[in-house]
């Protein structure tokens, strides 16, 4: 075997022993661990960055609060890049370097640092490093927390005497996307418990469907838009894909799971879609199991904050302004309570789990409109989406800036929905939305269609595009 994947699996090892151990632990003895680690963190920025030197001192990182420690924007990451990072390849003009080639896209820099772009929905895209022992904690985080209870909760099984499910992996090709690097760069050990074979989300349409109709697979995994509309096909007949019930699976991330896409799911495969949460300077921050309602938070892996516009915490079962996030196994890139601009409602641990759920993630806060009714107006698209989370009839949607003064709601319903009676109540509420945002001025409009265009870039479905003037 080669050396690099025996160091890896070993990395899987001892990542998946931990793991297992940490969702065993009582809620207080797992803070205590997520301190000890960002603790750690935060003494090898203080000794290996010099603006983390800045940052941090005066400072006692033996005793003082994590909330003692200043905020870095996505700003400050960009202008401080090369005295962040640890190691001289990792600055900004040699990884700029790197990406320029696409043969390097899903390789390891130097053979130990995964480096993919991040997709730019909240701002400037960003080349991120991730160490390669951050990733495996990340496949391994994955692999294990599948299981409603911590008793089952452990590593699959090889399947020896039956065939290896297959898994439709979805991923972005025409950039270096974090769902392509964790795709070429996944641990070899990792292919003898399944076969994932990747799709391209930018493939044309029926493309994306004859490769399902070749492949056969058994588990999905994708973003939630593309998921949605694949489930429709699945409906109307266009696509001829079973999904067993007891080993058939779904999994979404990188764009909003909606009621009406995991209605979609259920009436197509008779399958409860699993939800996903994390960023490409976070890979994992929470995901779904099964047998539960919410996200659970991985907070043993990274802290993550819900705040207010003040950076203090928000209350208990509130919708935050924005997120913090401090990862704490990537030591390529330290990054403490990096800010993030999804909103989150947080709620307590489950029962017989140490960590926390995630009631509500509402999107982007970055993104917001800017209209002239003729004044000039500023609209936060998330207002849009709190009000879309209590829309089941509503599988998919998109708000697009058309002009100055107007907007539009575009809409994918459920079948057998009353097309004219949800168009006048989609429209009504856009127009309440604007009204309560002070920009009663704006005419909105409601279009129902039978799909939404997927970004030519990332291959998503961006809920909020506003009017580029």
């Amino acid at each position: 075997m080669h050396i690099t994947a025996m160091l890896r699996t070993l990395n899987l090892y001892r990542a998946s022993k931990s793991i297992r151990h940490a969702q065993s632990l009582s809620r207080s003895d797992m803070l205590a661990l997520q301190e000890r680690r960002w603790r750690s963190v935060a003494r090898r920025a203080f000794a290996t960055s010099p603006f983390y030197r800045r940052q941090l001192a005066g400072l006692d990182l033996d005793r003082c609060a994590l909330s003692d420690i200043p905020v870095l924007t996505k700003a400050a990451l960009v202008e401080n890049w090369d005295e962040i990072v640890p190691d001289p390849r990792l600055r900004w003009a040699a990884l700029e370097q790197h990406l320029k080639n696409p043969h390097n896209w899903g390789k390891l820099m130097h053979g130990r640092w995964m480096v993919s772009m991040t997709s730019g929905t909240s701002g400037a895209a960003l080349a991120i490093p991730n160490d390669i022992t951050s990733v495996d904690w990340n496949h391994a985080a994955h692999a294990i927390r599948t299981a409603p209870t911590t008793k089952n909760a452990a590593t699959p099984r090889l399947p020896l005497f039956k065939k290896r499910p297959v898994a439709a992996s979805f991923i972005c090709s025409s950039a270096p996307s974090v769902s392509a690097s964790l795709l070429k760069t996944r641990p070899w050990i990792g292919s003898l418990f399944c076969d994932y074979r990747p799709i391209s989300v930018t493939a044309p349409w029926q493309e994306i469907i004859d490769q399902l109709h070749e492949m056969k697979p058994t588990v999905l995994i994708g973003y939630a838009s593309l998921i949605g509309r694949l489930a429709q096909a699945k409906l109307d007949g266009t696509l001829r894909l079973e999904l067993p019930a007891e080993s058939g699976a779904i999994s979404t991330g990188g764009d909003g799971l909606t009621p009406g896409i995991r209605s979609l799911c259920r009436q197509a495969w008779g399958i409860e879609p699993m939800n996903g949460y994390g960023c490409g300077e976070s890979l994992g921050i929470a995901r779904q199991w099964s047998g539960m309602d919410h996200m659970v938070v991985f907070e043993d892996l990274a802290v993550f904050e819900a705040v207010d516009p003040n950076e203090q915490e928000a209350p208990p079962e509130t919708l935050s302004d924005h997120a913090l996030v401090t990862p704490l196994f990537n030591t390529a890139l330290p990054l403490l309570r990096y800010r993030i601009d999804d909103r989150v409602r947080l709620g307590p641990p489950p029962a017989g789990w140490p960590f926390k759920v995630i009631h509500q993630l509402s999107g982007r806060s970055a993104m917001t409109y800017t209209f002239h009714a003729p004044e000039k107006l500023i609209f936060v698209g998330t207002k849009f989406l709190s009000v879309m989370e209590h829309q089941p009839l509503v599988a998919a949607y998109q708000f697009c800036q058309t002009g100055p003064s107007s907007i539009e709601g575009r809409f994918v319903i459920q079948p057998g929905v009353d097309p004219a009676d949800i168009q006048s109540r989609l429209e009504a509420s856009i127009r309440q939305c604007l009204i309560e945002g002070g920009c009663g001025k704006v005419s909105a409009k409601a279009v129902l269609v039978h799909h939404l265009d997927r970004d030519p870039r990332s291959g998503k479905v961006e809920q909020n595009i506003p009017f580029k003037e």
